[in-house]
Formats: structure tokens, C-alpha cells, sequence
């Protein structure tokens, strides 16, 4: 049982790092969470596997985005009016929930993609065989007996 490889990073590990959802290891965007400008890697860094799999594929993670927007400025409203001390007025809420949206804006980006890709996309599922450092070497294996 040399070769037996044991799983070392969970699906909820792995969507929280943001790593690829078919190898578990590499990772999805480039840069930084705290930056407002977002880009995400075309392929998997390690796997090379193609993100957005088809034209318009990440149009559902605009919903994603939109009830994690709705969630953040609910949760803001309350904690706004909790500690504001049941203020009235509505500048003070929208006030608020503008900041938070533009603080969460690369979070909201980055996490609604990730949960796209790990429980709503059936048809892409976690793949033993490319995980860890053993597929790379796997590949220059392959290469080395291709030249």
C-alpha cells in the first residue's frame, strides 16, 4: 500500500482557499482577496483545467453574488440599527451598506464563482487523479518519455 494517497483537503478546505474544483490544488484566482480588481486564472495553474467551461458560464454566479449581496446588507441593517440605537434615519443604513458592499466586493466575486463551481455546476466533480504533487510529476514523467 505504498501508493495509496490519502485525501488531505476537504471540498469545504479547498472552496474556502479557492482552489480548483477538480484537482484541489491549484488556484483559481491571481492576487490577493483584499483587491477591488478580481482576475481569475483562464486554466488551473496545476490540472489545466478550463474554468469557464462554456460561453456565459459564470452568469449564474451573478445570482450567487446577488443573495450573498442580500444576506450582507441584512445582517448590516440589523447590526446598524442595533448599534446605532434604532436610528431612523435612512442615510445612516445606506450609508452602511454601501461601504460594506464596496469592502466585500472581492469576496462576493471570488466566493460566488467558487460556489458556482463546487455544488452548482453536477457534471464537475473532484478528480483523485490529478490531486496533489504526484500528477505533476506524473506529467514530466509523460514528457520525458515523449522526447
Amino acid at each position: 500500500m505504498e501508493n495509496s494517497r490519502t485525501l488531505t483537503i476537504s471540498k469545504f478546505q479547498s472552496a474556502r482557499a479557492c482552489k480548483c474544483p477538480r484537482c484541489r490544488t491549484g488556484n483559481m484566482f491571481q492576487g490577493s482577496l483584499l483587491r477591488l480588481s478580481q482576475k481569475m486564472y483562464k486554466t488551473c495553474p496545476h490540472c489545466k483545467f478550463k474554468f469557464e467551461m462554456e460561453p456565459g458560464f459564470f452568469y449564474v454566479s451573478m445570482f450567487v453574488s446577488y443573495a450573498l449581496n442580500v444576506a450582507e446588507f441584512i445582517t448590516v441593517c440589523i447590526a446598524t440599527y442595533v448599534l446605532s440605537g434604532q436610528s431612523e434615519s435612512p442615510w445612516v443604513y445606506l450609508i452602511a451598506c454601501c461601504a460594506v458592499a464596496l469592502l466585500l466586493a472581492g469576496f462576493n466575486f471570488r466566493y460566488s464563482r467558487v460556489i458556482q463551481m463546487y455544488w452548482l455546476t453536477p457534471n464537475l466533480s473532484f478528480n483523485p487523479k490529478y490531486y496533489s504533487d504526484q500528477y505533476e510529476e506524473s506529467q514530466k514523467a509523460e514528457i520525458g518519455v515523449e522526447s
